[in-house]
């Protein structure tokens, strides 16, 4: 949404005190990936406006601490519960975290809570509703959607409870933030007024990612990895089938046997990642692919200034639904300043635009605004010849892809930019 220039200034002069509230139960600690990185892109934005943030929390607790909120509020439930099932923890949480992020409101003067919708959860809908406090929900897709496509087969699922309480969290939230259009479709069609929807995609801190400042850290990370004469392509994100792991593993040994020079720097982890090292696992011990694990999201630029090029081929619903969902991935590819191949998809060939297309491959590259290649989700072979073609092409080419990328971060998609389009918007 735009805005003009007096609108924006009265919305940095109105300083105000958010209450963050993120409420997943999980008995695992959260240390990285693309949550990660929105909840303190999120909280970050909100401070480079003036505004002060408390936070009440049920993960990240020692990663708040690199970002200057006034006051951090661990939300826990006691141990002789945890040995219930994770779904009952979930809805136990409820009255726990209420109990333990009753008091911020009661001794603070909260303009807004700012809640990352979580499973069976609705501590921001009580909160709201005992302190008379406006609720913006951050809806990152639905949870009966999640758990009917994505997880295991269960005797007993519980889906009409997880479609209660996303039901009472749309319906009682004030205003909703959602990262792309097929969401706002989806809350429209399930009785949300349009108006309190934001649509807004994921972002990037584009200083902390400056392609310039890691310049350093590039040789020395190239020289660790001993990869300093290979052209690599880097990848970040969860192995699953979502992020297009079975396309890497199937482009990778392709690629190689034509272009002996090529490098994949892989980093994450997930379900499919035994699956994956099985599939190339002669190329990792021919150090031809290096796959990291899991790392803290602090060190994952290090890794990523490493690479000459990024991919990020993501799959379309198996049920045939648009793709709902906005990859941090490629936020973060964007401000390092370097080409990204992509899939054709939604949300994703959106923030890759303008961009190359398979026609243009055939000839030499001639770069205009493009920042990087689009290629049909499900096509190995279109991936590896747009991963040939930025081997073979002229460096000013790549180079140039990589300064459109890195501008468009900047305007777009920093978190602080984010921000603001939610306050322009908010109650």
């Amino acid at each position: 949404m735009k805005y003009d220039d007096k609108k924006k200034k009265k919305i940095m002069d109105s300083k105000k005190t958010i209450l963050y509230l993120r409420t997943d139960y999980s008995k695992e600690k959260l240390i990285a990936g693309g949550s990660v990185s929105h909840t303190l892109g999120v909280i970050e934005g909100f401070l480079a406006l003036g505004h002060s943030v408390i936070v009440a929390s049920s993960l990240m607790i020692e990663q708040f601490d690199a970002v200057a909120v006034a006051y951090v509020q661990p939300l826990t439930i006691p141990k002789r519960w945890q040995w219930l099932k994770w779904k009952v923890c979930c809805i136990v949480s409820n009255f726990f975290f209420l109990v333990q992020a009753y008091p911020l409101l009661a001794k603070n003067s909260i303009d807004f809570i700012y809640q990352r919708y979580a499973v069976l959860n609705c501590t921001g809908v009580l909160l709201s509703r005992l302190f008379k406090v406006p609720l913006i929900l951050e809806y990152n897709g639905s949870e009966v959607w999640l758990d009917t496509h994505w997880s295991k087969k269960k005797f007993i699922k519980l889906t009409w409870l997880l479609r209660f309480f996303e039901w009472l969290n749309i319906h009682y939230a004030h205003q909703i933030i959602v990262v792309s259009q097929p969401l706002e479709d989806e809350l429209v069609r399930r009785g949300v007024k349009k108006s309190n929807i934001v649509v807004n995609p994921n972002g990037v801190n584009t200083a902390r990612l400056d392609p310039a400042l890691l310049h350093e850290t590039r040789t020395l990370m190239r020289k660790k990895l001993q990869i300093e004469d290979s052209f690599v392509f880097g990848f970040i994100g969860t192995f699953s089938k979502w992020h297009g792991i079975t396309i890497l593993a199937a482009m990778i040994p392709e690629l190689l046997k034509e272009k002996p020079e090529a490098h994949f720097l892989l980093i994450g982890d997930g379900d499919l990642l035994p699956f994956f090292k099985e599939k190339i696992q002669s190329y990792i011990d021919q150090k031809k692919v290096t796959c990291t694990g899991l790392v803290l999201s602090a060190q994952a630029k290090d890794y990523l200034s490493a690479c000459d090029a990024f991919l990020s081929p993501t799959q379309p619903n198996d049920d045939g639904t648009p793709f709902f969902g906005s990859p941090t991935k490629l936020f973060e590819y964007l401000s390092m300043g370097k080409p990204i191949i992509a899939s054709d998809l939604d949300q994703v060939a959106e923030v890759v635009f303008p961009a190359l297309h398979m026609k243009d491959l055939n000839k030499d590259i001639a770069v205009d605004q493009e920042l990087g290649i689009v290629v049909p989700p499900k096509d190995t072979q279109a991936f590896v010849q747009a991963a040939r073609k930025l081997i073979e092409c002229e460096d000013d080419a790549r180079v140039a892809m990589g300064i459109n990328a890195r501008n468009k971060a900047i305007n777009e998609y920093d978190w602080k930019s984010h921000v603001e389009r939610i306050m322009a918007r908010s109650i």
